[in-house]
């Protein structure tokens, strides 16, 4: 069987295109730039970020970080024992919650 040619395909009033059933695509709405909202106001309303004060370090972080500071500290000699390495890792992370 010989191709059609578009002006056949035209002439018999079918396309080259295949229609497919399904949803259609919306057009895009044209919403300004001006009616789009900065980053900070999409954050909801009722979320309200954690005071600082209020973190305190779970022993298990605590822990976990004292036992990396005591690794370090006996593999260069430094002084210092179980308590100071205890509070050193409490010292850290709450400073890094401040920053």
């Amino acid at each position: 069987m010989a191709k059609k040619s578009k002006a056949d395909a035209a002439a018999s009033g079918k396309s080259g295109r295949i229609k497919t059933a399904g949803k259609s695509t919306p057009a895009r709405s044209k919403k300004g730039a001006a009616s789009r909202k900065p980053a900070a106001e999409k954050i909801e309303a009722g979320a309200t970020p954690m005071p600082e004060d209020v973190f305190d370090p779970t022993s298990e972080q605590i822990q976990m970080r004292a036992y990396f500071i005591s690794e370090r500290r006996r593999r260069f000699d430094l002084p210092g024992d179980a308590n100071s390495d205890w509070l050193e890792a409490k010292r850290q992370l709450l400073a890094e919650i401040r920053h």
